[in-house]
Order: structure tokens, then C-alpha cells, then sequence
């Protein structure tokens, strides 16, 4: 298991398990307006973070995220 401690590392986990493309410029950037994302991407983001960090994330609270930053928080702050 690995800790999510910082962005860099977030950024990672989203390109290499996830396999969604982003930077860390993009990650305050509303989901709705990210190229390319979708639920399937949101369930892999759940898993991988939870897989990888050992972090449970309350189901309700990812959904109303509006960011992946927003998910980084509460994967963080866990």
C-alpha cells in the first residue's frame, strides 16, 4: 500500500492506474469540463485509491465532489 500524500503523487495514480491523461494544472478543473471523463473513470479513481492507500471513501461524498482535487482532499483528509 502507498500514502496519497501529495499531488505529484495523486497525478500518478490517475495517469498510470487510472489511465486518464491529466496534469496537475487540471485538477481544479470541474469534472464536467475535464476532455474525456466519465464514470468509468470515477469508479477506477474509487478503486485505485482505495487499493492503493488502504483510504475508504464515502460514496455520497465522492459523488458531490466537483473537482478531482476536491476527491484528493477527501482521500487525503480520510
Amino acid at each position: 500500500m502507498t500514502t496519497l500524500t501529495t499531488s505529484d503523487d495523486y497525478v500518478r495514480l490517475l495517469r498510470d492506474l487510472v489511465g486518464f491523461p491529466v496534469s496537475a494544472y487540471e485538477l481544479d478543473t470541474p469534472l464536467d469540463l475535464l476532455y474525456g471523463w466519465d464514470s468509468v473513470h470515477l469508479l477506477k479513481l474509487v478503486t485505485a485509491i482505495e487499493r492503493e492507500s488502504g483510504v475508504r471513501l464515502a460514496v455520497t461524498r465522492v459523488l458531490e465532489a466537483q473537482t478531482l482535487n476536491e476527491i484528493f482532499v477527501l482521500a487525503t483528509s480520510a
